[in-house]
């Protein structure tokens, strides 16, 4: 009986959140790891997307979509930001870039740079300020944390396909974003069933 008290407080136990700009060796392993396996997850998606992004060009005028880019983007994401701060933002954010633009997976893959920080760096300090004050993080509320940094996300692909690509249908330049930003609610719930298994595993900690 009361190991199984003993692992329920452990569940239970409030997060502690750590330093901002960790520099400690497990901190920068542990956020090359999260960018190694989102990049590994990105190879496959960013391919998907691009044939998605050519099978709608006819009707929209434009070949893109990065529908599951942006779904992923919360499974990998938040948990680097949680237990790694601006480090693990900056790391896994820019990593995947790097291959993206090197293996040529997507038309707008130079610019992943730039959308990865929109998402990953104003959600490194809403998840910050929000888990400093030791509370429970529900999946209705982590997805609703997730939401910040996919609309900015949203936003700088709208106005990335406004200057690219100015010939679309003007819809394509509303839609397509929109869809991007609803994908943070299958891929929220997946970042926190992600988040809830490291924490009680307590492999990052």
């Amino acid at each position: 009986m009361s190991s199984i008290s003993s692992a329920t407080a452990q569940r239970a136990r409030p997060f502690r959140i750590g330093p901002l700009w960790p520099t400690d060796t497990k901190s920068i392993v542990g956020s090359v790891l999260l960018a190694v396996c989102f990049s590994i997850n990105m190879q496959i998606t960013e391919r998907l997307d691009t044939l998605t992004g050519s099978l709608i060009a006819p009707v929209t005028g434009v070949p893109i979509a990065n529908w599951l880019g942006f779904m992923f983007i919360n499974l990998w994401f938040p948990v680097a930001v949680i237990f790694f701060g601006m480090t693990g933002a900056l790391i896994v954010a820019n990593f995947n870039p790097i291959l993206a633009v090197l293996t040529a997976t997507h038309a707008l893959a130079w610019s992943f740079f730039f959308l990865n920080m929109c998402w990953s760096v104003p959600n490194c300090l809403v998840f910050r300020h929000f888990l400093q004050r030791e509370e429970e993080i529900s999946m209705g509320r982590f997805i609703g944390l997730c939401a910040v940094g996919q609309l900015i996300a949203s936003i700088g692909f709208s106005v990335l396909m406004l200057i690219v690509f100015p010939g679309a249908a003007w819809w394509a330049y509303v839609i397509i974003p929109l869809w991007n930003f609803v994908m943070v609610v299958p891929g929220g719930a997946l970042g926190y069933w992600f988040f809830n298994s490291v924490r009680r595993s307590g492999v990052l900690e």
